[in-house]
């Protein structure tokens, strides 16, 4: 197996592409095929934020205004920040770090503390990092002896910019500390080394890549999964998710190419496939995606009737402004999801929230009751999770929740939906929680479909009722969806 140093020299390939999916025949001399069920899941699948900050920014002050210019920095909106993400400001050399306490438009941002001396000036930098642990799922086509599993993540061309811990436009950024690759453990046929990272290591035609390598000891096997259940999954963490590209559209993910290899104990590629996964903002939407797949998030207007009731404001792909909450009338809204997709083994959405509603965004401890939280909703018989539903049609049981509606019947499977009857429902509005990430539960499936799809849409329906000792303010969370597709 080939050594590597912590300076090594980038393998450069010569690629001819035979299909827009898969590596295949790349080196005659390798016979390279394409491994199956493959696919790469990022545990965050939020962009990167690296803005500037426009003129008129001073020290002293709470409220920082960032360059809106659009293609004039990768970050040129908000939309791509979330109330609680650490910012780091000012000159890229010496950045000070700053809470974000509230965003009130486009391009003004509340931070605390306030503006330090020499973090006002126009152009200084305002990054945002976000990073994830990819998750690599594959089964084995060849039994390749003594040899290594290889993951490739898109990377800047230049060593330093590539692992300097800032995000990139358009690439993953190694950081500033190499990341940990966990190997599976051994099995028959595979006796695994230790996990080695490699900044900015192979070149594929124009494209740089990371590298991510698992060697092992042993004849290997054909038809083995590493797919975290049958055998450990690769795992790698805090690669840094890159900033916009150019000319990014909020709402669209950005996609990217990972390649997954096998190769032999001479560093040739034996087996090859590529997977795309998709970085886009919160609603804050995140997507993970294979190849041809389209996951997208739109807004529903006021007044348009879904899951069995007539919509009371009017969401964007990006925020649901529920207004002014009422003690005794339920205020509802919804979201239209939507996949399509290719993939032979189909998706799955899930869904969790940052926190349940706080008041100034502030943090609810466990299922919080006190007055600066809107806490989860328990449901007409208080049997209500975030993993069991339960009717909600008493407006004197107060909260947040969410039901489901199947659009067209388009072929997708829901958990539930707002006409279920098992358990506690009784068919009127069957709700859930969202499930809770502050209170350490795992995120939820909204809806899934195991084959291919051709435009699966549902609704998401908000509902909110808020307790007569309601303290006065503004409340908010994060709802971050993700979408993943397996070919």
């Amino acid at each position: 197996m080939k050594q590597k140093n912590n300076t090594p020299q980038k393998v450069a390939v010569t690629i001819f592409l035979v299909s827009a999916m898969f590596f295949g025949g790349f080196y005659q001399q390798s016979q390279s095929a394409n491994m199956t069920s493959v696919s790469a899941t990022l545990s965050n699948s939020r962009l990167s934020f690296r803005g500037k900050l426009t003129t008129g920014n001073s020290v002293g002050s709470s409220q920082i205004t960032i360059n809106s210019t659009v293609g004039s920095n990768p970050s040129t909106s908000s939309a791509q920040l979330v109330t609680g993400d650490v910012l780091a400001i000012g000159d890229t050399s010496s950045l000070a770090s700053y809470t974000i306490t509230s965003i009130d438009s486009a391009s003004v941002v509340n931070i605390t503390p306030v503006l330090l001396a020499g973090d006002a000036d126009t152009n200084d930098d305002v990054i945002s990092t976000q990073s994830a642990t990819h998750t690599i799922r594959f089964t084995t086509t060849n039994a390749v002896a003594n040899g290594a599993f290889r993951i490739l993540v898109p990377s800047e061309s230049n060593n330093a910019d590539a692992a300097d811990g800032i995000p990139d436009a358009g690439q993953f950024d190694f950081g500033n500390v190499a990341p940990t690759v966990t190997c599976p453990s051994d099995i028959a046929g595979y006796d695994f080394v230790s996990g080695v990272a490699t900044a900015s290591a192979v070149t594929i035609g124009s494209q740089d890549y990371n590298s991510y390598e698992c060697a092992y000891s042993g004849a290997g096997a054909i038809g083995t999964a590493f797919d975290g259940t049958t055998n450990d999954a690769i795992t790698i963490d805090s690669i840094i998710n890159p900033a916009p590209k150019s000319g990014h559209t909020t709402g669209l993910a950005d996609s990217y190419k990972i390649v997954v290899q096998h190769l032999d104990n001479t560093f040739t590629t034996r087996d090859a496939t590529t997977v795309s996964i998709g970085v886009i903002e919160t609603v804050r939407v995140t997507a993970t995606v294979s190849p041809q797949i389209t996951f997208q998030i739109n807004g529903v207007a006021s007044g348009i009737s879904a899951c069995g009731q007539t919509t009371d404001v009017t969401t964007t792909a990006a925020g649901v402004p529920l207004g002014n909450l009422a003690i005794s009338a339920f205020t509802d809204a919804a979201q239209a999801l939507s996949v399509s997709t290719n993939a032979a083994n189909g998706y799955v959405v899930t869904a969790i929230e940052n926190d349940q509603m706080g008041r100034n965004a502030g943090v609810c401890l466990g299922d919080n009751t006190g007055s600066d939280c809107i806490p989860d909703s328990v449901g007409d018989t208080t049997t209500m999770t975030h993993a069991v539903p339960d009717e909600w049609v008493s407006t004197a049981v107060k909260g947040f929740g969410f039901t489901l509606d199947d659009v067209n019947t388009s072929g997708l499977t829901a958990p539930f939906e707002y006409t279920s009857t098992a358990g506690g429902c009784s068919g009127v509005y069957c709700a859930r929680q969202f499930a809770d990430l502050e209170d350490g539960q795992s995120a939820q499936t909204v809806f899934s479909s195991s084959s291919v799809a051709n435009n699966h849409n549902l609704y998401v329906c908000y509902r909110a009722i808020i307790d007569a000792v309601q303290s006065a303010g503004d409340y908010e969370n994060n709802i971050t969806y993700t979408a993943t597709a397996t070919f």
